[in-house]
């Protein structure tokens, strides 16, 4: 198929088109005895499988182009690959893997260097990009487990001692800080609504979700910490420059609401100052009890290096921005769920499913193949498959039918599905800045982001769609005091803090909601000093609720907890119950108004208890397991 693709290359509209990266990973595999009837050859028991994915730098298209079992990548395999790429007209400009490929590492070199010369053409430079969405998940693990020392001053300081000696001049980062904002706020009502004490003790499988590492490095987190705790800006700044450095580094489309996670180049000053404050911050963080420079942190340092590198080259070849998702392991880890889930009740292939199953993706994904089959000889393009390295034959494809994998399909993978994968999300993804049009159903909800379908049982005008979620984040400072805060106890006295400010979202979410036909309930300008949360978050499209509607709210709010107590009422129709009551004892505010906030709260608390309920699950497995390991 390398023919079909050295055709099309032909055609190409510009010559960045022709710009690629090879990234390649490992499947585990069933270890077993199989027969390829169709090739009449055993397979024999495999422990994992290595595929490799071409992908476009500045085209959308990406094809499996190389698969083998139990074969590491070698630099031998690589340079083979690489020249056979070559041969069809693209160039290669990066390779993207985790740091696990020791080998492959050891043998360019690249803890020492950030890329290594083309075989083919020693004038043009391979930049090595470990995977960002590995690194986050390895800088969350290292942050949780021991602790990173800060800086006091600024990042461009030299470290003048080493902080596991002497902690004068740094302050330390750890879980006690995050489980400080927890604890902060733990109301009902959350500032912090998508992070959990769960968030902070991810072990097994569950420390390979990038979407908890994602949260957790948050902007919202870092503006919580800073706005609770004044004292530890430094760790709170920290936290901001780690989430601004992967929304650089997951950039997936041209424009975005998040100006750093727009393609890298749109906002060229702001994005690139944000990569060097990254590098600055790991060239003068120390993890606690290390004296020594981990892993991961050379793969930041590579990764960084290569980006600017990377950009630099292709800006002066006429790119005007690149989309730095293109450059990590999404593509991958989505073409082995995929292939997993295929199998239905069995998703840890062996060797003769995997291929099955490999084989099924490409030809059902890709229906103009076999047009393109038919416009040549069919034996000629046998002839052009290559036998990579004893490796398995190369199938490389057009760029019209190059859709084999979604562009974004680990976005819309189901999160208790996708037991390895995370993409992208990478949520981060679900963290970037999408305004109020998209935010039909934001809510302070780490809430109403994911009801069950069964607990809906009528759509209607109220509605609250609970597909559509968005954490708002910006970049300015938050110069707002809490001990200032104005609340009115006669009429809030069950609120917290962080309840009152997670209340006041709620308003500006039902302000935004119904301001065409109720524009006094909020505006886009802060009128008092209420909603100083909603002011912190927001990049100008979120609403702040009116003085007298964040009043009425209150009160709500109490009525609601009156009337549903520690659970959920039990009694038919609870919503339109309680929307009856409420509109009794407040009949000049209007049933529609009401109705919302019924709706809307009542799912607030429907998705607490089931996090209540999850954390007591996972607590009294921990205990079994326990119990279990002592009469062992």
């Amino acid at each position: 198929m390398l023919q079909l693709l050295k055709q099309k290359s032909l055609f190409f509209e510009k010559e960045s088109d022709r710009n690629v990266s090879l990234i390649f990973d490992e499947m585990d595999i069933k270890r077993s005895y199989s027969y390829d009837s169709r090739n009449k050859i055993v397979l024999f028991p495999s422990k994992h499988v290595q595929v490799v994915i071409l992908r476009g730098i500045s085209c959308s298209y990406k094809q499996p182009i190389y698969w083998d079992f139990d074969k590491s990548m070698t630099k031998q395999r690589l340079f083979s690959i690489i020249k056979e790429v070559e041969s069809c007209g693209l160039r290669v400009r990066g390779i993207v893997c985790d740091l696990g490929n020791h080998g492959l590492i050891s043998e360019l070199k690249l803890f020492k260097q950030y890329s290594f010369s083309n075989p083919v053409d020693s004038k043009r430079n391979v930049y090595f990009f470990p995977d960002a969405v590995h690194l986050i998940r390895l800088l969350r693990n290292h942050v949780l487990d021991k602790g990173v020392f800060l800086p006091k001053d600024s990042y461009n300081s030299h470290r003048r001692s080493n902080p596991n000696n002497d902690p004068s001049d740094y302050v330390l980062l750890s879980k006690d800080d995050f489980k400080q904002v927890l604890n902060k706020d733990a109301s009902e009502l959350k500032m912090v609504h998508k992070v959990t004490n769960f968030h902070l003790e991810v072990s097994g499988q569950s420390r390979q979700r990038t979407k908890y590492a994602v949260q957790l490095f948050s902007h919202s987190v870092a503006k919580c910490m800073e706005h609770l705790f004044k004292e530890k800006k430094v760790q709170a700044e920290a936290l901001q420059t780690i989430d601004s450095w992967f929304d650089v580094m997951n950039s997936r489309r041209k424009f975005a609401k998040k100006k750093v996670a727009c393609a890298l180049g749109i906002h060229e000053g702001l994005q690139m100052e944000c990569l060097r404050k990254m590098e600055r911050l790991v060239n003068n963080w120390i993890f606690k009890d290390t004296n020594r420079e981990l892993p991961f942190e050379k793969g930041l340092k590579m990764s960084l290096k290569s980006t600017f590198a990377l950009y630099d080259e292709l800006k002066l070849e006429g790119m005007d921005y690149l989309l730095t998702s293109k450059l990590n392991q999404d593509c991958v880890e989505s073409l082995f769920f995929q292939i997993r889930f295929i199998g239905g009740s069995n998703p840890k292939p062996d060797s003769f499913d995997c291929l099955n199953r490999l084989r099924v993706l490409v030809t059902s994904k890709n229906p103009g193949l076999l047009d393109l089959i038919d416009e040549y000889d069919v034996d000629q393009i046998d002839e052009h498959q290559v036998n990579l390295t004893g490796g398995q034959k190369v199938d490389i494809i057009g760029e019209h039918q190059l859709d084999t994998i979604g562009e974004h399909q680990l976005d819309t993978i189901d999160e208790h599905q996708a037991v390895q994968t995370d993409e992208l999300q990478m949520e981060h993804t679900d963290e970037q800045q999408l305004d109020h049009e998209q935010q039909v159903d934001h809510i302070v909800a780490h809430h109403v982001d994911q009801i069950e379908e069964n607990q809906v049982e009528k759509i209607d005008i109220y509605q609250v769609d609970q597909d559509e979620i968005v954490s708002q984040t910006i970049f300015e400072d938050n110069d707002f005091e809490v001990d200032n805060c104005c609340i009115d106890t006669d009429e809030a006295s069950h609120l917290s803090y962080s309840g009152e400010q997670g209340l006041s979202y709620v308003c500006g979410f039902i302000a935004r909601k119904l301001n065409k036909k109720f524009p006094f309930l909020g505006s886009q300008e802060m009128t008092d000093s209420s909603s100083k949360w909603v002011a912190v978050l927001s990049y100008g499209g979120l609403y702040y609720p009116s003085a007298e509607f964040f009043q009425v709210c209150k009160k709500f709010d109490k009525e609601f907890l009156q009337f549903h107590g520690e659970t959920l009422s039990n009694c038919y129709d609870p919503i339109g119950t309680f929307s009856k009551k409420l509109s009794c004892v407040f009949p000049s505010w209007d049933k529609e108004i009401i109705y919302l906030f019924s709706k809307t709260r009542f799912f607030i608390r429907l998705k607490h208890l089931n996090k209540e309920l999850n954390v007591t699950a996972t607590s009294n497995e921990s205990r079994s397991k326990k119990q279990i390991a002592n009469h062992l």
